[in-house]
């Protein structure tokens, strides 16, 4: 063992109490992910990796529903002892807005760990949509008076205030169609059901390069080395989108702070590790290492551009 590990589990093991009472505990990582989503497969992996690093077994619980909400509400109601942590994304923040009354505040009833990752959004369409990219198919809809469809993974996530930020820019009408599972909206998109969606690349560039997706846009603020011939947003003239996608851990609040610190010490530590940076490059994944403030930040920033959204464009939940 190492002397930064058995630093980090000296120092969690110290903060978590005596032999006799750590055997009785068991350390969890909650996601809102089901069992094989994104979500959940990074949960795993980091479980696994982070388990190593501080000497102790993770395990992973699926807590799907409520736009990942039943999850983020289990981890706010737990002891802040350091045995259970929240793996989410960027649907996170936007909680609060959506859902006043909501029993936890995603701000304020959570300590920030740290980004896990970045990663880039795409809109793509199936392929007999008219139109080579989303300005043209944008134009011609809007020509032709025509209604577009859009599969969502259900109101106030990310990807369904983005596309309502679209509507209201293109004055196309889009219609929302929100799905509880991703990939059966993914689904409707290949075969025609559905005329366009927000993907992250890693799923979308294999149904794109085999011809079952048309890419339209990407969302980053430069086009990406990978997907060269795919054009930004901010090209096709819409601006406000959200670049990147992000993944993030959270403990609850009130969680001693040097716990957070041992928690922050290994996810930083596992997001260096050539194995896990191998395996995130393969799902277009851009480890993010870093403090949590930076996190708490994103999370703040978020919550306030996303409450002008729902409030502007009045957004209410089902």
């Amino acid at each position: 063992m190492t002397c930064n590990r058995r630093t980090a589990t000296a120092a969690l093991l110290a903060i978590l109490g005596s032999t006799g009472a750590r055997a009785q505990q068991v350390t969890k990582f909650i996601t809102g992910s089901a069992p094989g989503g994104g979500t959940d497969v990074l949960t795993r992996l980091l479980a696994d990796q982070m388990g190593r690093v501080l000497g102790r077994t993770i395990i992973v619980e699926n807590k799907p529903g409520a736009s990942y909400n039943i999850a983020a509400d289990h981890v706010a109601k737990a002891p802040p002892d350091g045995n259970t942590a929240l793996v989410t994304f960027n649907v996170h923040p936007i909680a609060g807005a959506l859902h006043p009354h909501l029993p936890f505040d995603p701000v304020t009833s959570f300590q920030a760990v740290g980004i896990i990752a970045t990663t880039p959004y795409a809109l793509v369409a199936t392929p007999s949509l008219p139109g080579s990219n989303l300005k043209e198919v944008l134009d011609l809809a809007r020509t032709q008076r025509r209604s577009l469809t859009f599969a969502s993974i259900g109101i106030g996530t990310p990807q369904h205030l983005m596309l309502e930020r679209l509507k209201q820019q293109s004055g196309v009408d889009i219609q929302m169609v929100h799905y509880k599972n991703p990939s059966l909206g993914q689904s409707d998109v290949t075969a025609g059901h559905v005329d366009f969606t927000l993907s992250t690349i890693a799923f979308c560039e294999p149904l794109v390069r085999a011809g079952r997706m048309k890419m339209l846009a990407v969302t980053s603020p430069q086009r990406l080395p990978e997907l060269p011939d795919a054009p930004t947003v901010k090209e096709m003239g819409y601006q406000g989108f959200v670049t990147d996608g992000w993944y993030a851990m959270l403990l609850p609040a009130r969680t001693p702070p040097e716990i957070v610190k041992t928690y922050n010490d290994a996810l930083n530590k596992v997001l260096a590790d050539p194995a896990v940076l191998q395996k995130f490059k393969a799902t277009n994944l851009v480890a993010t290492p870093g403090k949590p403030e930076v996190l708490d930040r994103q999370i703040r920033e978020d919550a306030a551009m996303w409450k002008k959204v729902i409030t502007e464009q009045g957004i209410k939940p089902e």
